[in-house]
């Protein structure tokens, strides 16, 4: 993150906010830049978004595409607010190293059945203990009953972001990345206007600091959760996860300010993050226990090789959130207490130590992954025939599916 530079006044912090003065104590630099960017969303995509309103939403999602496909030259038409956004990712900054990161990705696919856990236990549960940074999938009223459509659009984007080439200019990681972020421009300018948003208690919709947060859990959660369950990263790969999310985080509108280079930084962040979060609400409880009722416990029931067995799957799942999220905040999140973590705890270390062995026997990474991506086809077909899912991301679903990434019924399109 680089140093934090001079601002404008802002409004006093966010009635939510908790132990600010304990974790600017902490962090003197880097938490008053975060309070700061409570305030603040994404001044291009925002402003391309406030043009949907004379390009029509449909039409706007259209010229978006063909600006990533085909650049934004080929978009004759395009808005000034189109053609800011894409100068600014089409700058692709001087640290970044696409081929040392696609490197670095090439055989993470060997550890695709532990990865698939550690998203859905994981990485989107550690969201949920933030009642404001959650907000916002409250009030767009789509995942309490989409628990499995949601994952499987997140997944879609991180398999495509983190396969090797996926985010060079053209590639499909790299477009589902630029449309996450108007996804969240589209929600942010929906919200702005929304009577039930409290922006004295919550600041700004999808804020920078809550954005920023996304790096830490889909890269240090995820990274530390396969290590909690014995499927850790060679080195060299870890660096380039962290090198990669860096890269998404800017290709996401997060500004330098707050965007972590590395471990060090985005522990710091995390530190601030779970320190200053408001206080966990009854919507975070119902979101956990819909994501484990939806999608992981019937996922987990998929690998046991007999439906008497089924009973296990809820301390399986319950277990391995408390191991991922601690025992403090899994008790926030009404996450059922079971000794299954005891034996997650005992056997991670040894099958850790096992796959690092492993994975430094020659010629075992290639097979590994091959079986690894298999798998992920097979699982992914799956999914999407269970949970009727045959798009990507959310701007693209069926009509019916009310979100303020699909538009309003007879736009433009």
């Amino acid at each position: 993150m680089t140093q934090s530079t001079a601002r404008n006044p802002r409004p006093p912090l966010p009635s939510s906010v908790r132990f600010a003065d304990r974790a600017t104590a902490r962090f003197p630099d880097l938490a008053p830049t975060y309070f700061d960017a409570m305030w603040d969303g994404d001044p291009h995509a925002d402003a391309f978004v406030a043009d949907f309103a004379t390009i029509g939403h449909g039409r706007a999602m259209k010229i978006l595409r063909a600006a990533c496909r085909d650049g934004i030259s080929s978009v004759t038409d395009a808005p000034e607010s189109l053609r800011a956004l894409f100068a600014e990712l089409d700058a692709v900054p001087d640290w970044v190293d696409l081929a040392e990161i696609d490197a670095s990705a090439k055989h993470l696919g060997r550890y695709t059945r532990q990865a698939g856990v550690v998203l859905g236990a994981a990485s989107l549960v550690s969201g949920y203990a933030n009642s404001a940074a959650s907000r916002p999938l409250e009030l767009t009223g789509r995942y309490l009953d989409n628990a499995g459509a949601r994952t499987i659009e997140v997944g879609s984007w991180l398999v495509e972001s983190t396969t090797p080439g996926g985010l060079h200019r053209f590639a499909p990681g790299f477009e589902l990345t630029v449309r996450v972020r108007i996804i969240h421009a589209l929600v942010r300018h929906a919200l702005s206007g929304d009577d039930r948003w409290d922006l004295q208690a919550w600041g700004v919709p999808i804020s920078q600091a809550f954005m920023a947060y996304t790096l830490i859990e889909f890269c240090l959660i995820p990274l530390r959760g396969m290590s909690a369950i014995g499927a850790p990263y060679l080195p060299g790969e870890v660096a380039g996860y962290y090198a990669r999310w860096r890269y998404i985080g800017h290709l996401l509108g997060i500004d330098a300010e707050l965007l972590p280079r590395d471990r060090e930084e985005q522990e710091a962040l995390e530190e601030i993050y779970l320190l200053t979060r408001p206080e966990v609400d009854d919507y975070c409880r119902r979101l956990v226990g819909s994501i484990n009722s939806e999608f992981l416990v019937p996922e987990i029931e998929q690998l046991l090789p007999h439906r008497r067995l089924y009973g296990v799957a809820p301390p399986v799942v319950h277990g391995l959130e408390r191991v991922f999220l601690g025992d403090e905040i899994a008790d926030e999140l009404g996450v059922p207490n079971t000794r299954v973590k005891h034996l997650i705890r005992a056997v991670g270390p040894v099958l850790g130590s096992a796959n690092r062995v492993i994975d430094r026997i020659p010629g075992t990474l290639g097979p590994r992954t091959g079986w690894g991506d298999r798998y992920r086809l097979k699982q992914d077909a799956r999914l999407r025939a269970r949970y009727s899912v045959h798009h990507d991301l959310v701007d693209a679903a069926p009509d019916g599916q009310a979100h303020p990434a699909r538009g309003t019924a007879g736009e433009d399109s």
